[in-house]
């Protein structure tokens, strides 16, 4: 109750609402700014010169390289665009302005956890439609907060077995058919 009453008390604090630290920013020179470092990272992170890039979007290179320095027009079609171009995750990608950080982009790049949360959003109103009007906002709240407190806890499972796994190894190991993205996961 406290937190539908928190909820009516008005739009000044949105992370009151649930508890936890919500940044999003509205200020359209962070957006550029987040976004091009999220463009360059994952470009980067690739192995993927501009001009490859360029070409995979079927722009000229100019073109490309002020889109990705947060000069050039950035819309849906660009980002999705640069999405498959790169192999990473548009809606991340887009969420790189609000969030006023890149990061949410490059760690998503691989896993597409925000094209995941949007292709299971689609589906559920598809089989719901209207009745997504009755779900109240502290359990979808609650909902999301179980999930990814699962999904946290994956994380952790996951990266305690593999830990584990390499401290009982000896010899060599080909780390190349390893995926150590968990063991090099920086904690929060």
């Amino acid at each position: 109750m406290q937190l539908l009453r928190r909820a009516r008390d008005g739009p000044a604090d949105r992370s009151r609402i649930t508890g936890t630290a919500m940044s999003f920013t509205t200020d359209m020179s962070d957006s550029s700014e987040s976004l091009s470092r999220a463009l360059r990272a994952i470009r980067r992170k690739r192995g993927l010169k501009t001009s490859e890039v360029a070409r995979r979007m079927n722009m000229a290179q100019r073109s490309y390289e002020l889109f990705e320095a947060g000069r050039g027009r950035i819309t849906f079609e660009r980002l999705m665009a640069f999405a498959e171009a790169t192999d990473c995750d548009p809606f991340a990608l887009m969420l790189a302005g609000p969030f006023g950080s890149a990061d949410i982009a490059i760690h998503c790049a691989d896993t597409k956890l925000a094209m995941i949360m949007v292709m299971s959003l689609q589906e559920f109103s598809e089989d719901r439609g209207a009745d997504l009007g009755f779900l109240e906002p502290p359990n979808i709240i609650a909902g999301f907060q179980r999930l990814f407190k699962d999904l946290g806890a994956r994380l952790d499972d996951n990266e305690a077995f593999l830990s584990k796994w390499l401290d009982g190894r000896t010899g060599l190991i080909d780390l190349g058919s390893l995926s150590m993205r968990g063991l090099h996961r920086k904690k929060a």
